[in-house]
């Protein structure tokens, strides 16, 4: 079994799906979290039509080929899982539904193989109701960009400017009557 991390797993929707006979199964949608772990358990497959219908698959082993990932199920065993609301966390009936729907599969996989070997392990998903989680790592960065912009700019301004003129006539001869007495 490869264990793949969240970011990888993250990166994965929108990939296509192929089942064990390399049969298009859909793409990869929504990732539905162990809580317990904190791992990617299951995921949602948008198959059908125009991807309307979403079939909810393992991730225990999904792999990477060319891009594109591949299931270790017939295509139609996905297609033929259980119902799930996507809107709603998985509660223990539909996980227990889940892992018997593809737990008989999985114990049927390689029985043409002479002398084939698997080991069978279960995952117990808890689910409930909890804080959220950040799904992906967002960074903000602050950066200083200088454009150098050629461009006239009209400059605005107010000035005070002191204007004489010289005194009117007769204002003259008034103002020196006036310093006489």
């Amino acid at each position: 079994m490869t264990e793949h991390d969240l970011d990888t797993m993250l990166g994965w929707r929108g990939r296509t799906v192929y089942d064990r006979k390399d049969e298009k199964i859909g793409r990869l949608g929504d990732l539905y979290l162990d809580e317990a772990t904190g791992r990617a358990a299951y995921a949602g497959v948008r198959t059908g039509l125009f991807g309307r219908h979403e079939s909810i698959v393992p991730l225990r082993d999904v792999t990477e080929r060319d891009g594109d990932l591949v299931v270790p199920y017939d295509a139609e065993l996905v297609r033929d899982a259980p119902a799930i609301d996507p809107e709603a966390a998985l509660d223990d009936a539909e996980q227990e539904r889940l892992a018997r729907h593809y737990g008989a599969a999985g114990d049927e996989r390689t029985p043409d193989e002479e002398g084939a070997e698997m080991i069978r392990s279960e995952e117990e998903v808890v689910t409930g109701t909890t804080d959220m989680r950040p799904a992906e790592r967002v960074r903000l960065r602050k950066v200083l960009v200088t454009e150098h912009v050629k461009q006239t700019v009209p400059v605005r301004r107010e000035e005070i400017r002191l204007e004489t003129d010289p005194p009117p006539e007769g204002a003259v001869e008034q103002a020196e009557d006036v310093d006489e007495r």
